[in-house]
């Protein structure tokens, strides 16, 4: 019977279609534990590019060829005999390398988790993905067994990660209770193919790029028009740059709002959209360098304003002297 894994503050993969375009491999080391060949004791010797916390013995681990859904290895974590557990005890395996997850996306993993005898009890014990010290995936905690394969679970990494500060991402089991085992390894967590990716080489999504291309373009100005002055748009629409969840259905209204986020990071070598909209309604001097549309300016003095838009549309990614139409 297939389980559900529940992700803390997460979604799932089908969810990252739609964002994931022109994202690349974020290298993290041996990710398939593949390395080493068969370790018998990772407490004696940890996989390469990864530290080992087995919390003074409570738990045990190997690399061996049990369970690999990439390659020939797989990483397996055990619980101990004889051991007395506490809830939120922890063994871990993390990476030694911190990372900076500035232009994260997501990281994926392969999970088994099994027993040597009766069901998992998700009660008793859970697998956990972490970074520093916070538990950010936990594996399924609904039901009386959570015995099976997990392929191609993700972690969507949150913002408040995404920061300039290294950080420790690690793959561990929780003991949730008191217990004191006789039988060796009576919970066992199998991991492998750790995966992830960034967004635009690492710098992370550019404000107002829509389409998830790392470039903010006449793509994202179709998109954006296209949505224009809608009601009943989703708060988390990728369109919705300016975020606004004030809406009392909890819906967005895409206005100039999401516009003006749009025009902060245009990059065009022309006349800008951000310079544009610095002056929207602005009145201006006649010939000031963005008052592009100057008929019926019947007093001294323009505005900036539809009639401006206009004019830049109608001359939209058009080059002067390249002899294009």
């Amino acid at each position: 019977m297939m389980k559900r894994i529940m992700a803390i503050g997460v979604t799932m993969a089908m969810l990252l279609a739609g964002n994931s375009a022109r994202c690349e491999d974020c290298g993290i080391v041996n990710s398939s534990f593949e390395d080493d060949g068969t370790i018998n004791d990772i407490s004696v010797q940890a996989p390469t590019g990864w530290n080992v916390d087995l919390l003074g013995g409570k738990f045990y681990g190997f690399v061996y060829t049990g369970w690999a859904t990439d390659g020939f290895y797989n990483l397996s974590l055990y619980l101990n005999k004889r051991v007395q557990y506490h809830p939120g005890d922890i063994g871990r395996v993390s990476l030694a390398e911190p990372i900076r997850l500035t232009g994260f996306n997501w990281i994926k993993f392969d999970v088994m988790l099994d027993t040597a005898s009766g069901a998992w009890n998700p009660s008793v014990c859970t697998a956990v993905v972490m970074i520093d010290d916070d538990v950010v995936w936990e594996s399924n905690s609904v039901g009386p067994d959570a015995r099976g394969e997990y392929e191609d679970q993700v972690y969507v990494v949150e913002d408040k990660y995404k920061d300039d500060e290294l950080h420790t991402l690690s793959l561990g089991m929780r003991m949730n209770v008191e217990a004191y085992y006789y039988l060796q390894w009576l919970y066992q967590t199998h991991w492998d193919m750790v995966d992830c990716n960034v967004y635009c080489g690492g710098e992370g999504p550019i404000e107002g790029d829509i389409d998830g291309d790392c470039c903010v373009d006449a793509n994202d100005l179709k998109l954006l028009a296209g949505l224009w002055l809608s009601e009943g748009v989703e708060p988390n629409d990728p369109a919705n740059l300016s975020d606004v969840g004030d809406d009392p259905n909890s819906y967005a209204i895409i206005d100039f709002r999401d516009f003006s986020v749009y025009a902060a990071d245009w990059d065009g070598s022309e006349i800008g959209v951000q310079e544009l909209v610095t002056y929207w309604l602005e009145v201006v001097d006649p010939d000031y360098e963005y008052n592009l549309y100057r008929e019926g300016d019947i007093r001294a003095r323009g505005e900036i304003n539809f009639f401006d838009l206009a004019v830049l549309g109608r001359n939209w990614l058009r080059c002067s002297g390249s002899g294009e139409e």
